[in-house]
């Protein structure tokens, strides 16, 4: 009789699908075990908790296999945990990158996971076959399973209660002798239109990060899919999303762009933009290294993607601790002028607290990343991950971390009548940063996401450094006089400042007792509490608040000035700006929102300002008569707002996913013409046309 195995990625879906993607992981293992042992086993796929946990229940499968992320490990043990109530005899496995590279960590782990058999170690793929290969060898009697070690997985052996340890495999060199669960049909029930495509066309990492489980040695040689079999499945992809109105694709790669090969991809990729309207949006991550190429390569997508300097930190000292080097800032500078001239997006990533940062060298790197010319600058709390240093006792000793655990954002559920929770242990302070540094920091990154990436209110800060206002400094003042801001501006960032504090927990514990309660778990499920809250707020800035922040910003900007000079003339520049402002984002992700065509006058060409590359200051722009500009969306951005609100829905939580999903924020700008004339145009110039792709230089 075959052998029935189960593969689940799982996600909570309680409030939105949290991760959406096909699950491309376990399609991976199944497709390399059918490939080998076809005859002799039954694989099905599970991406959805309440369809594993009734299939389970009814088949009592011989082997239940989950993946082991930091978003879904608690789920994966509660359906581990169904598996074996509903089956002894069945083999529990985990895998995934939640998992530490030490073995002494190791232990301590699998001993915490008392439903876990078997864990997988690093790549999936082989290591899961033998243990197959083992169940069939001893006729499925589970007491024989752990006799002796099995290469590429570890346990704690039931009886003895002693750590075991398999030898760890070689990696798939060809990656191509994984069959491709896309072409083979694997994949095909999760083409629901819920879902998001995801394709990895290598494997590997050469950098040594401390903060990321693929600085690991294991992860350095780069193995390939063939440029064949990516095209196949690119084409395989298009046909259907063309047919479900599916508009975006993630790229599991972590250095698209850096190879030769990658040029390829971005044709193919392009191709099937033309052929079948997918993809529309790419979240990718591309090269650390080699940006020429990455800039050059990924110019076949126009501004499908917002290169990323992921420089975590500007500061020497803390760089030398998490063993990074970033590239020079002039070099930074030069990039991001490189891209802005092409019309394209760039991004900068810091993290904090990173070890020896304090408030003031990262104050200090804001300023240089937001002077960068960077679209985007990301603040991200540091997570304190298995399989990085940050999760080692000694590490955290070294830098006094203090930390604390929150509720990975939506990541919760009640299935099979239990509450399941997933959470995340993060810093929050060390020996060089308060925890009250940190409470400013994460402020000011709330003011960054809002205000100043995806350029919902550009035209304000380039204004401002034509006449002497920095950009870090303009976010500091806007910052320090919020209680000179109106009612919805003050109520939503005491919400944030509050909602920041009680995210946190002392204990993995006393997060699970409180949101157990039937109060507390209800105001989880309304969106209360639990969220991202970054992102939270920036739905509720820029979509519900963006005409209360464009008169905000204005006023302060006016202030400063009337401080500094005598002179008026600025007043009525602001104003244009203001109202320019208003009409490009009129409706933006507004569900309720008159999506139809828009006017107004203006008595400064603000349109040829911005087009000329701010090289001149707005006044140099004064009309002889005032014109027309009028403001509309094409029927492609209008497509791709309805495809996002069908998929994730329109309410708080919805909105911020989005945030999260549109890779480009001007992407969702109104677009803009001369009065008495026909074609539209960017309201940022974009050489290479009109899509929507986020791509990261990471430094």
């Amino acid at each position: 009789m075959k052998k029935k195995i189960f593969l689940c990625d799982l996600t909570y879906d309680t409030i939105i699908l949290v991760s959406d993607t096909i699950p491309i992981n376990i399609g991976f293992i199944g497709s390399y075990l059918l490939k080998h042992l076809k005859d002799e086993v039954e694989v099905e796929l599970f991406k959805y908790p309440k369809d594993a946990i009734e299939k389970i229940k009814k088949e009592k499968p011989d082997v239940v296999a989950l993946s082991n992320y930091s978003w879904n490990s608690n789920l994966s043990d509660f359906v581990s945990k169904i598996a074996l109530e509903v089956n002894p005899n069945c083999i529990t496995v985990q895998g995934g990158t939640n998992f530490p590279h030490d073995k002494t960590q190791q232990e301590l782990f699998l001993k915490q996971k008392k439903y876990v058999d078997i864990y997988t170690l690093l790549e999936g793929e082989k290591s899961f076959l033998n243990i197959i290969k083992k169940l069939i060898d001893v006729n499925g009697d589970k007491s024989k399973m752990f006799d002796n070690p099995i290469d590429g997985c570890v346990f704690i052996h039931p009886k003895s209660k002693k750590f075991t340890s398999g030898n760890y495999l070689e990696r798939i060199n060809d990656l191509d002798e994984i069959p491709s669960p896309y072409l083979n049909g694997m994949l095909d029930k999760f083409f629901d239109g819920m879902l998001t495509p995801f394709i990895e066309t290598n494997r590997g990492c050469p950098f040594t990060c401390s903060f990321c489980h693929t600085g690991n040695d294991y992860f350095h040689k780069l193995k390939k899919f063939s440029a064949d079999r990516v095209r196949d499945e690119i084409e395989y992809i298009g046909k259907k999303c063309h047919k479900l109105g599916i508009t975006n694709l993630h790229l599991a790669d972590v250095n698209f762009g850096m190879y030769p090969t990658d040029k390829l991809t971005c044709e193919y990729l392009l191709e099937s933009k033309n052929k079948y309207s997918w993809p529309l949006q790419i979240m990718a991550t591309t090269g650390k290294n080699s940006k020429k190429r990455v800039m050059e390569i990924t110019s076949i997508l126009g501004n499908m993607f917002s290169v990323n300097m992921s420089m975590q930190s500007m500061d020497p000292v803390v760089l030398k601790n998490i063993k990074r080097e970033n590239i020079k800032n002039s070099h930074i500078i030069e990039v991001n002028q490189h891209l802005r001239d092409q019309g394209r997006s760039t991004k900068a990533e810091l993290i904090v607290p990173l070890p020896g940062e304090s408030k003031d060298t990262f104050v200090n790197g804001l300023n240089t990343a937001l002077e960068a010319g960077a679209s985007t600058v990301t603040i991200y709390t540091l997570m304190m991950l298995q399989g990085t240093e940050f999760k080692l006792p000694s590490y955290r000793k070294q830098f006094d971390y203090i930390t604390k655990f929150r509720i990975v954002p939506l990541n919760f559920g009640e299935y099979d009548n239990e509450r399941i929770f997933d959470y995340e242990e993060v810093g929050v302070g060390t020996k060089d940063l308060s925890f009250d540094d940190y409470l400013y920091i994460r402020s000011l990154a709330l003011m960054v996401e809002s205000l100043f990436n995806g350029k919902p209110f550009d035209e304000f800060f380039m204004y401002a450094n034509q006449n002497g206002i920095r950009p870090g400094y303009l976010l500091k003042y806007l910052l320090d006089n919020i209680e000179k801001s109106d009612k919805q501006i003050r109520e939503l960032f005491s919400d944030f400042t509050e909602e920041t504090r009680t995210e946190l927990w002392d204990s993995e514990e006393k997060l699970v007792s409180h949101y157990k309660k039937d109060e507390n778990y209800k105001l989880l499920k309304e969106g209360k509490v639990g969220g991202n809250l970054i992102y939270k707020y920036k739905s509720r800035s820029v979509i519900a608040a963006k005409k209360n922040w464009i008169d905000f910003i204005s006023n302060q900007i006016q202030d400063i000035l009337t401080k500094r000079s005598e002179k008026n003339n600025f007043v009525g520049e602001i104003r244009n700006l203001n109202v320019f402002c208003n009409q490009k984002l009129k409706g933006m992700l507004d569900v309720e929102a008159n999506t139809s065509t828009s006017q107004d006058e203006f008595q400064y060409d603000v349109l040829k300002w911005i087009h000329d590359g701010y090289s001149k200051k707005l006044s140099f722009y004064k009309l002889a008569k005032p014109k027309k500009y009028v403001f509309e969306y094409t029927e492609e951005q209008l497509k791709n707002r309805v495809d996002l609100f069908k998929r994730y829905g329109t309410d708080i939580n919805a909105l911020s996913k989005i945030m999260t999903r549109v890779s480009n924020l001007e992407s969702q700008f109104r677009k803009v013409r001369n009065e008495g004339e026909d074609t539209l145009i960017d309201i940022y110039p974009q050489k290479i046309g009109d899509s929507f792709v986020r791509y990261a230089i990471a430094n």
